[in-house]
C-alpha cells in the first residue's frame, strides 16, 4: 500500500520532507508524524524523486539548497509526473529574496516557507491542506452523485415519454371508438324521422 492509500484511508496527509539536513529532515519528520500524517524522508533530490514516485505524497516540502539536484529542479520533476499532478509542493528554504521567489514559482511550487519556520506555520499550512483535500473529495463525491442522478433522471424521463406515448394511442383509441358508437347510435340526418 502506497503512504497515498494509507493517508486516505486514515483521513491524513502523506509528507515527503526532503533536505540535506538529515538532523533538520529528520525532526521535521518527527514532528509532522507527531502531527498525525504518514512520513517519509529523503536527503537528496533523487532519493526525493524515486520515494515521491513510490509513495505518492500529498505534500512535498522541499529544500532548495542542497548539492546535485536542488530543490527547484527536484520541483520541476515532480510536476513532469503525472501520478503527482496533485501533491503540493512546499518550498523549506532560508532563500526569500524577489529572485529566488520568482524561480520557486517558476518551478512550480504551492507554498514557501522561509527557514527558520516556526512549527506552527507547518502545521498550519499542513492543516489547511487537509482541510483542502477534505473539501475537492467531498466536491467530487458530490459531482459523481450528481452524474448518477442526472442518468437516472434521464431514464425516468424517457420511461415518461413512452408512457405518455402509449396513453395518446390509447385516448386516440378511445376516441376512435367512441365515435363509432356515435355513428350507430345517432339517426342518419339523411333518414327520415
Amino acid at each position: 500500500m502506497t503512504a497515498e492509500a494509507g493517508a486516505k484511508e486514515a483521513g491524513r496527509l502523506s509528507v515527503l520532507i526532503v533536505d540535506d539536513n538529515r538532523d533538520l529532515a529528520d525532526s521535521l519528520g518527527v514532528l509532522v508524524r507527531l502531527w498525525g500524517h504518514d512520513v517519509c524522508v529523503a536527503y537528496e533530490g533523487e532519493e526525493a524523486l524515486r520515494t515521491a514516485r513510490v509513495q505518492r505524497p500529498d505534500c512535498l516540502v522541499l529544500d532548495i539548497g542542497m548539492p546535485g539536484m536542488d530543490g527547484y529542479e527536484l520541483a520541476r520533476r515532480v510536476r513532469l509526473e503525472p501520478s503527482l499532478a496533485r501533491a503540493k509542493l512546499v518550498a523549506h528554504t532560508a532563500y526569500s529574496s524577489d529572485e529566488h521567489v520568482r524561480r520557486m514559482g517558476e518551478a512550480g511550487f504551492d507554498f514557501r516557507l522561509t527557514k527558520p519556520a516556526s512549527p506552527a506555520e507547518l502545521e498550519g499550512l499542513l492543516r489547511m491542506m487537509e482541510q483542502v483535500m477534505k473539501l475537492a473529495e467531498q466536491t467530487g463525491e458530490l459531482a459523481r452523485r450528481n452524474v448518477e442522478l442526472a442518468g437516472e433522471a434521464r431514464e425516468l424521463l424517457t420511461e415518461v415519454r413512452e408512457d405518455i406515448k402509449e396513453l395518446k394511442e390509447d385516448i386516440k383509441e378511445m376516441k376512435d371508438a367512441i365515435e363509432e358508437v356515435k355513428e350507430k347510435v345517432e339517426p342518419d340526418a339523411d333518414e327520415p324521422t
